[in-house]
């Protein structure tokens, strides 16, 4: 009778080990929608949560040598530049790592095409509008000139890609079955 009641308690207790290591990880084994490197995305809204992460990540930098034009030195504006610029890097090689969401690749694709051009305009136009800009009242006519084309230019470019970002997260909400609001940096 002993001997019965030793392996009756060792089935009970076995059991609840094995009770505690299922739920412990059992949600470490749900099903892996998406990666960017090591960061896994399990479901949609994080998917997309993780794009406008980043997206945001560049807007605020964008904002940040704004107000550097506003009120900054030369030295603010050049190290907020970098700063943008570097965040911009950094921005475009994460999103190129992420994978599809269960075959769908409109919103990263979309998402990556905005951040190329920021990263290219940032690289290019901005190194170019900051000169001008730290010119001052020494700036020609020609170069205030260059300046506000550059600045029309971007726009209307930027304006089509964030148009495009958002019909793409429209659609992966939709396709995904989640809805979102759109978000401010």
């Amino acid at each position: 009778m002993r001997c019965e009641e030793d392996v009756s308690m060792v089935k009970v207790a076995a059991s609840l080990i094995l009770g505690v290591c299922i739920a412990l990880l059992l949600p470490s084994c749900s099903p892996k929608r998406a990666h960017a490197g090591s960061i896994i995305l399990y479901n949609p809204v994080e998917y997309n949560d993780f794009i406008v992460d980043h997206q945001n990540a560049t807007i605020r930098h964008m904002v940040k040598l704004t107000e550097a034009f506003d009120s900054g030195t030369e030295k603010e504006i050049q190290m907020q530049y970098a700063a943008l610029v570097n965040r911009s890097d950094s921005s475009v090689a994460i999103l190129k790592q992420l994978s599809d969401y269960e075959g769908d690749t409109l919103l990263r694709n979309a998402a990556i095409n905005l951040l190329v051009f920021y990263n290219q305009v940032f690289h290019h136009e901005y190194k170019e509008m900051i000169d001008i800009f730290l010119k001052g009242d020494s700036a020609t006519d020609a170069e205030i000139t260059r300046l506000n084309t550059i600045v029309e230019k971007v726009r209307t470019q930027e304006d089509k890609l964030n148009q495009q970002l958002s019909v793409a997260q429209e659609e992966f909400a939709k396709k995904f079955q989640f809805e979102f609001e759109a978000q401010t940096p």
